[in-house]
């Protein structure tokens, strides 16, 4: 099985009760800079140090010692990436990698490996992580999520606890899931579609694959305002996220429906049919509102074969992802929703210079996104 893999350190201490968190959420800064302000250093702004130096006391936080020497003991997770989507795999990993940042008083190693989709070779990969004594997981799976379910299930992975991120597998052998709210992101693109083409015009939705979790709640979304926004659903196409399919997959779209008006390309997996589009003459000819925002969306965007994309935050699933496992591990945090939804936002030419420069640039330490 090949495999490739990148590592991280970072080191510290913890709270019980009440943690740097809750006063870093408050306050709507780092959690390096409280970690920083409370621990003396000297980095921090007087004024920023007075925020927080006032807030813990006012918010009842108090450092705890059994805690500090439970953070001394390493904690390593594993994070598994499909082979697939890499412009979307990258923002998640560099979300990962600036809250292994963020943490770098705290102990915690985190490996980042890359391997075939399939739910087997994950299940299989998992069994190994947890034999090997790692605290935690972080999974994307590609296909099969119910089969990787189903897998879990079965083998009890002893004391590792499983995140995802974006697909999703069972609550009962996960701990949360992390991804973009799809339902809301499905209607917003429908409502995007019927303004851009008008009430009865066609369109289409072009997604990965309906038995995704993510993606069954996004083509729902879209489809439940699309028919109300009185859009004529000219079909639904699913390319399993693979580049070579969605580019076979635009060929089959405009060969089936030449009189269409509008497609939701509702997955990451959107450049390779944007491409084919236009190497088929159609930039232009049809509404496309696609899903993230990549260098070469960026271009789609400015050339106008793009109208709209609706921006899931790979970045911040990511990061999310990795501060609330070590948060479970560390500090004991529960997840009662056990879903922790990002809100989409829809990015066109006018505001893309924001997404472009802010979002995907290295964020500031001082922002808590």
């Amino acid at each position: 099985m090949n495999e490739k893999r990148n590592r991280s350190k970072v080191s510290g201490t913890k709270n019980d009760r009440l943690t740097i968190y809750d006063i870093a959420q408050e306050l709507h800064i780092s959690i390096a800079t409280v970690s920083r302000a409370l621990n003396g250093k000297e980095d921090v702004s007087d004024e920023t140090r007075k925020r927080i130096m006032e807030a813990a006391r006012e918010m009842g936080y108090k450092a705890s010692r059994s805690a500090s020497s439970l953070s001394r003991k390493e904690k390593r997770f594993a994070v598994l990436f499909p082979e697939l989507i890499h412009d979307y795999n990258n923002e998640i990993r560099r979300g990962i990698e600036k809250e292994v940042e963020e943490l770098r008083e705290y102990h915690l190693s985190v490996d980042m490996l890359t391997i075939q989709g399939d739910p087997e070779i994950f299940a299989s990969k998992l069994r190994e992580l947890s034999a090997d004594g790692y605290d935690g997981a972080i999974v994307l799976s590609s296909v099969g999520e119910a089969r990787l379910s189903e897998l879990l299930r079965e083998m009890k992975l002893s004391r590792m606890a499983v995140a995802t991120v974006t697909t999703d597998l069972d609550r009962d052998v996960r701990v949360f899931n992390v991804q973009s709210n799809g339902g809301v992101a499905g209607r917003m693109a429908g409502e995007l579609l019927s303004l851009l083409t008008g009430p009865g015009a066609k369109a289409a939705l072009v997604t990965g694959q309906l038995t995704s979790q993510v993606h069954k709640s996004t083509a729902e979304g879209f489809l439940e305002e699309a028919r109300r926004q009185g859009l004529e659903i000219a079909g639904i196409y699913e390319h399993y996220d693979q580049p070579a399919k969605a580019y076979e997959c635009a060929e089959t779209v405009i060969r089936e429906h030449p009189d269409l008006s509008g497609i939701y390309l509702a997955t990451a997996n959107s450049v390779t049919f944007c491409s084919r589009l236009a190497e088929l003459g159609y930039a232009g000819k049809i509404k496309l509102v696609a899903s993230d925002v990549f260098p070469k969306m960026i271009e789609f965007i400015r050339s106008g074969l793009v109208y709209a994309t609706i921006f899931q935050n790979p970045f911040d699933q990511g990061r999310l992802a990795t501060r609330y496992l070590f948060e479970h591990l560390v500090e004991g945090r529960e997840f009662g929703g056990n879903r922790i939804l990002l809100d989409p936002q829809i990015v066109i030419r006018s505001n893309l210079e924001l997404y472009e420069k802010k979002l995907l640039d290295v964020m500031s330490e001082d922002v808590l996104f």
